[in-house]
This record gives C-alpha cells, sequence and structure tokens, in this order.
C-alpha cells in the first residue's frame, strides 16, 4: 500500500535518533573494542544504522514509480548535491585548498564514511525494477525472500564458521543493504501492535543479544550486519518510535521535522567534527572511561549538535537552492519537450 502523504513525525524522531546513534558508532571506536562496554554500545547503536536503510525502502518502494525520470533526477539530486559539497569541505579541510577536486565523488567513499551514501545512490537506481518484482509478490512470498536472503547473506557465513562450507556466492542475494531495503517494503504492509513496555524488554534483550555475538568466535563475523540481532533491533526501533510519539504537539514537531531533514546533512559532515575533536583533543575517550562514561553521549551530543548547526546553513543557503533550481531547469526541459 502506498504511504500516506502526511508527516510521519514518528519516524522523524525515529531519523534523527538514527543519525544520533551513527555518530556514536564512530566516537566508540575509541573504546576497548575487546570490552563489555563497546559491545553493548553497539548492541544500541548498530541496529540504528539499518534503520535508515529500512526508512528508505518504507517511504519509496510502496509507492508506485510512473515517472523514472523524475523519480531519479528528484532523489539522485538530493543525494549528490550536497555529497558534492561536503566532499569539497573535508578536501579543503584536508589539503587547506591545495587539492581540490569534484571528480573524487565518481571514484568513491574517500573519507570513509561515505559508503552509506553511495549503498543509498546504487538502491535508489534499483528502486523501479525491485519495485515492480516486489508489489507482485504476496506476503507469504515476500517474507519468502527475506528469509532466504538472510540465509544466503548470514547463516551461510555461520555454517562456514562452524565447519560446513557452503558454495553458493552469498553476494548474488545476501547484501545487507537490499535486504534492509526491501524490509522497510515489507513494513510498510503490515501493522504490528505490541505494548511498548514489551518493545523495551525486547529491545534490552536485543541489546544483550547483540553484545553476545560481537564477542563469540562463531557468531562474531557479520554481526554489525545482516544478523539477527540486527534486524530485531531496527523492527523494534522502529515500532518503538511509532508507540512513543504521535505527533501531538505541533511545535515540537516542527522542530523534529526541521531536525530530521538535516540529518543527511550531520551524517555528512560529522565525521570531519569528530576528526577535529581527536586531533585537539577534545573529550577524549579513555578505552576503559567506566568513570566518565557519560563523557561518550555527551561527546556525541555536542558532535550532533555542531552537525545540526553547519548541515542547517550549508543546506538552507547551498544544498537547497541549488537542488530548487535544477528542479527548475529539469521542469522547464520536460515541458519543452511535451510541446514539441
Amino acid at each position: 500500500m502506498a504511504k500516506d502523504e502526511k508527516r510521519n513525525y514518528a519516524l522523524d524522531l525515529l531519523r534523527i535518533f538514527c543519525c544520533y546513534c551513527v555518530i556514536m558508532i564512530h566516537v566508540s571506536g575509541h573504546l576497548d573494542l575487546n570490552g563489555t562496554l563497546w559491545r553493548l554500545v553497539q548492541g544500541i547503536v548498530r541496529p540504528a544504522l539499518w534503520c535508515f536503510i529500512i526508512l528508505s525502502g518504507y517511504f519509496i518502494l510502496p509507492n508506485p514509480i510512473t515517472d523514472w525520470k523524475k523519480f531519479y533526477f528528484k532523489h539522485l539530486l538530493h543525494l549528490i548535491i550536497p555529497l558534492m559539497i561536503y566532499v569539497f569541505v573535508y578536501q579543503l579541510y584536508y589539503s587547506q585548498g591545495k587539492s581540490i577536486s569534484f571528480l573524487s565523488v565518481i571514484a568513491g567513499d574517500s573519507i570513509g564514511h561515505l559508503w552509506f551514501v553511495y549503498s543509498l545512490i546504487v538502491l535508489y537506481l534499483i528502486a523501479p525494477f525491485l519495485q515492480k518484482l516486489l508489489m507482485n509478490l504476496n506476503n507469504i512470498q515476500l517474507n519468502g525472500l527475506l528469509i532466504l536472503m538472510f540465509f544466503c547473506g548470514r547463516i551461510i557465513k555461520i555454517l562456514a564458521a562452524l565447519g560446513i562450507p557452503i558454495g553458493i556466492p552469498v553476494t548474488v542475494i545476501g547484501d545487507c543493504t537490499i535486504f534492509f531495503f526491501i524490509l522497510g517494503y515489507r513494513l510498510s504492509r503490515i501493522e504490528i501492535n505490541i505494548s511498548c513496555n514489551i518493545i523495551v524488554l525486547m529491545i534490552v534483550v536485543n541489546i544483550l543479544y547483540s553484545a553476545y555475538t560481537f564477542s563469540n568466535p562463531i557468531l562474531v563475523n557479520g554481526a554489525a550486519e545482516l544478523a539477527l540481532s540486527m534486524i530485531i533491533g531496527s523492527v523494534l526501533y522502529y515500532l518503538l518510535f511509532l508507540k512513543i510519539y504521535k505527533g501531538r504537539y505541533p511545535i515540537f514537531s516542527k522542530i523534529i521535522a526541521f531536525v530530521s531533514m538535516r540529518t543527511y546533512g550531520i551524517y555528512l559532515i560529522h565525521m570531519l567534527i569528530f576528526q577535529y575533536f581527536t586531533t585537539n583533543g577534545i573529550l577524549l575517550l579513555e578505552s576503559n572511561p567506566y568513570q566518565n562514561i557519560w563523557i561518550l553521549p555527551l561527546k556525541c551530543l555536542i558532535i550532533f549538535l555542531l552537525g545540526l548547526i553547519f548541515a542547517s546553513i550549508i543546506d538552507l543557503l547551498i544544498c537547497k537552492p541549488l537542488e530548487k533550481f535544477g528542479n527548475y531547469i529539469y521542469k522547464k526541459v520536460s515541458s519543452n519537450k511535451l510541446h514539441l
């Protein structure tokens, strides 16, 4: 079913939470990677990364794509213009203005965290084709597809670790990002009614299980990707935010919507802010900071807020005007073609 045009502020709030969690994924890299604290933090924040992909599938795939050119132009323009602007900022910072090249965007992720953006670009490119397939599947068939992808992307790796290799190339159908993209579409077709207390309890259990997978030699390979704890955790976050916020407070909802629309920019710029903090010794984390555990969430919050300020300025002054101009040109060209 197509999603309602009315803005879903609960999922806007989820997107903000996910953006904060992604920052924590990178900041927590300074913790002891073999320590319990790091594993627990990963159990909390890692599923949120995949919620971004789920949300893309949730909003894009249910709505019939009738005009492919318009779809591609709209979504790719929205991704690529900020990508180029922020890559320019990174290059300006790292090379001190000596080496600037927009062509580097074509070459791929040169920063370290932009792989996610390139994955989104691929998902949007295949979305019209994937949609045709998925809309012809009933719920049982769709569940079967997800199970098959999970088997190829996860179970085969576990069996190999147990000494039972299977010669199926997992990259063919076990791609992690495509799985969560399709899972978002699956969630758009169902309503799951679970009490908030049960959801919270399940999240706590899943965090503990996820922490265990990071310490288990058999389960650790791919534990942060197409793993059961990542699937369950991302779905539970989705359900939790639908429960906790109904969009009843107009002013708060407007703030949520504004910040949510800046999360892409925050994601793009947060690594530069984090690296600046690290280089200048700002709010440094010890490898086992149990006595100063508050520094981790505080540091992530400060990076998020600074990213919000930067992203708001860049988006409103540069990215949005360029996108509007691009859409204006597209409409003019399309209109001229219709009159020919």
